[in-house]
């Protein structure tokens, strides 16, 4: 039975010699490469948030104000980037279908025209939140005991946001040529030094004064600055494919059409993911302070398993978008499969740390046993929760390296934005099932996706997709 179930992991059963278009990596070779683009961008995100909670334990010894300024800024900082998240999809598609091809100057071209539209979309949008982010972040719901601490904190952030901006889209041509290690490296480098630099500057050091929650500002700014310089090093000089000598910063008609076309679904689909997750979040707020903690410790839990599979999805992003680009929609197919036979692995191994760690680390966070208890039975349905989140994350990954985003933001739009918050509602308040409810209604809208997405890439329509 195991060695039956072992050949269903096999090359040959993946893609059976007679359906093949071409040569094909053996078994360990297209595993081998999969996974090598995978880690890089499991780990970046895993020491993103590692640094992300080391800062917060510092900021939030300076008090609970401290703590809600910098919390504060991280809803319009999310609504900022969405923008450049949205191109950014749009930029590993074509390039991944452009390196393919073999065509590295129109490859290039992308890149630059991806960075310009950065630019000019950026500096006036940046320069208007930078004068307005009082009103903004009152807005967003600051209070008058911590809004100049806030503003103080932001105004760093949107400085440096300009040059996270570009790092999002060179990063996203790196991850279309499947150069995953470089991003890894520039952002393991600039997060160590975000730590280092914002325990000098919000306590002090020597000679250097405490700065408070400002240091923690310029150590983030500081970071995100070095990240992009990194990033501009690794594609001048370390990436073979991506080059600025090549292609051309002159606006291409063709160029700006794909960017519209991917980036436009890319942006409807975050929008949406936006407003379900905003609604969701409210709603289980509502429900009182224990189900907020559980539900906030449990989402931290849940981020983290989250990480593992966004970087198969990234993967498999990159090799869709090289294999169609190659003529050879049998191998995009394959390495779709492969992601979803490794996404089922690492699902049954969060399934088992989920469901038998379930009381361990809930002791580790907190000593409130109504917390506890809530907690232990949540993270049973995140262990089920896993399997279906892991798999939509790798099916939408091929769906958006084949430029199918369109599709994805239509089920977004009816799953995240239309179903979840009411059927969260339904089961958290009118059945009574409080914070069981909202998790129940988590495992419904990952299941949904789920099987919206595979519906679609077993039909093979993502495959024939010009862009």
């Amino acid at each position: 039975m195991l060695l039956g179930l072992a050949g269903r992991f096999g090359i040959d059963y993946i893609l059976p010699p007679a359906k093949r278009l071409g040569p094909v990596p053996t078994t360990k070779e297209i595993y081998k490469e999969y996974i090598d683009v995978a880690w890089p961008a499991t780990m970046q995100g895993l020491l993103l948030q590692l640094m992300t909670a080391i800062n917060l334990a510092m900021v939030g010894a300076l008090g609970a104000d401290a703590l809600a300024a910098v919390g504060i800024m991280s809803q319009p900082l999310m609504v900022m980037l969405v923008f450049v998240r949205s191109a950014a999809i749009a930029i590993t598609a074509i390039v991944a279908r452009r390196k393919g091809e073999e065509d590295y100057e129109t490859m290039n071209s992308v890149l630059k025209q991806g960075v310009l539209l950065t630019v000019l979309f950026y500096v006036p949008l940046l320069c208007i939140c930078f004068y307005l982010l009082n009103p903004i972040l009152t807005f967003a719901g600051a209070q008058a005991s911590y809004i100049d601490e806030a503003v103080a904190y932001g105004q760093f952030i949107i400085i440096g946001l300009f040059f996270s901006a570009l790092g999002v889209m060179l990063g996203a041509a790196l991850i279309g040529v499947g150069n995953t290690k470089a991003i890894f490296k520039a952002n393991a480098i600039g997060n160590v030094l975000n730590v280092v630099m914002s325990f000098t500057l919000i306590y002090g050091l020597g000679p250097i004064p405490a700065l408070g929650i400002k240091g923690a500002g310029i150590a983030t700014m500081t970071s995100y600055t070095l990240i992009f310089f990194l990033l501009l090093y690794a594609i001048h000089a370390k990436d073979s494919h991506l080059s600025w000598h090549r292609g051309s910063w002159k606006f291409n008609r063709e160029i700006l059409q794909g960017i519209y076309y991917i980036g436009g679904s890319s942006l409807g689909e975050q929008a949406f993911e936006r407003f379900g997750m905003f609604a969701y979040t409210k709603m289980v707020a509502s429900l009182g302070v224990v189900a907020l903690a559980t539900h906030h410790i449990c989402m931290n839990f849940i981020d983290i398993f989250y990480y593992f599979a966004m970087g198969l999805s990234y993967s498999g992003a990159s090799y869709t978008g090289q294999s169609l680009g190659k003529k050879r929609p049998d191998l995009a197919e394959a390495y779709g499969k492969i992601g979803v036979r490794i996404a089922l692995i690492i699902s049954v191994i969060g399934f088992v740390l989920y469901f038998g760690l379930r009381n361990v680390v809930f002791d580790i966070f907190t000593q409130d046993r109504l917390v506890w208890q809530l907690g232990a039975d949540i993270m049973i349905l995140m262990a089920f929760a896993s399997f279906p989140q892991a798999l939509q994350l790798v099916y939408s990954g091929v769906l958006k390296g084949a430029g199918d985003n369109f599709y994805v933001m239509k089920y977004s739009l009816f799953v995240i934005a239309i179903f979840r918050p009411i059927i969260t509602y339904l089961l958290c308040f009118t059945w009574g099932f409080g914070l069981y409810g909202a998790w129940i209604a988590l495992l419904i809208d990952q299941s949904m996706r789920t099987a919206f997405s595979g519906w679609r890439f077993r039909s093979g329509v993502w495959q024939h997709i010009k862009i």
